[in-house]
């Protein structure tokens, strides 16, 4: 991978990270992703003109996929709301390639080989370290741990749906674009109907933080779609997951969290799961 590949890579999973953060600093409730939803219709809206509208074959999935990212933010607000960032963020990103991997051989009909399983050990290890141990005075507990692994199935969920629909098309841009459209538009419907607060006042006092945040987001997904089509996949694929550490460096340095030694060890036997089952 050339080296500005690498860096545009890193700076992308930085990016994932940062939205997290300010998700679960400044509003882990459904006003604040529509805050940032609002950033991903910009983006979106400027990717449909770029890149057009999608193909037939792919409706079927966007309509799906916006289905489970709606459910995807509306339990990462309640996985935030009861959990330390350092814990749901790693066991969410992590338990999602392990939720796709052991469903593999039910649904591809493909088994899991020795790198594979290590891989896979090295994750539940890395969960079951990063879940069991809270930093002093953090949230945690079996209920954060609990929304924290339903986030991931929801995330190897709409990863299956969007590798698949991505490919159906003429344009994985394109669709990429279209998702940001649907889902937010979904997002923002669903908080403007909520009866607790006035949305337009919630997401104009948030607006100046979270649509740039949102819009970063994107531009950091549609980074990772480029990289994938200069350098190997498997290898951005990998790199990408460095927004793990990132987060918990994020956790532990702006959040003000404090993260047990063992978690810490948690969180580096996920990463390390991650990135033996991607390269």
């Amino acid at each position: 991978m050339d080296l500005h590949v690498l860096v545009i890579v890193l700076l992308a999973a930085a990016a994932h990270a940062g939205w997290n953060a300010w998700l679960k600093d400044k509003s882990a409730d459904l006003f604040g992703f529509a805050t940032i939803a609002v950033g991903w219709l910009i983006a979106g809206l400027i990717g449909a003109l770029l890149f057009g509208f999608p193909s037939p074959a792919n409706w079927p999935y966007l309509v799906l996929t916006c289905v489970v990212h709606t459910a995807y933010a509306l339990f990462l607000i309640k996985a935030y709301q009861h959990a330390d960032f350092s814990l749901a963020y790693p066991i969410a990103r992590g338990s999602a390639p392990l939720f796709v991997t052991v469903s593999a051989p039910i649904l591809l009909d493909e088994y899991l080989e020795g790198p594979s399983q290590f891989a896979v050990t090295l994750l539940l290890i890395g969960i079951f370290l990063t879940g069991i141990f809270r930093g002093g005075g953090g949230l945690g507990g079996g209920k954060a741990v609990m929304l924290s692994l339903a986030t991931g199935v929801l995330i190897a969920t709409y990863t299956m749906i969007d590798a698949e629909g991505a490919r159906a098309g003429a344009s994985s841009l394109a669709y990429a674009s279209w998702l940001f459209i649907l889902t937010s538009v979904a997002l923002i419907g669903l908080a403007s109907r909520r009866p607790s607060g006035n949305f337009y006042a919630a997401v104009r006092s948030r607006a100046r933080s979270g649509v740039p945040m949102g819009f970063l987001s994107a531009v950091a997904y549609w980074a990772i779609l480029w990289a994938m089509t200069v350098a190997p996949t498997a290898l951005v694929a990998a790199t990408r997951e460095t927004s793990i550490l990132f987060a918990a460096l994020i956790g532990w340095g702006f959040l003000g969290e404090k993260i047990p030694i063992l978690r810490w060890l948690g969180i580096i036997c996920i990463l390390s799961g991650l990135l033996l089952a991607k390269l």
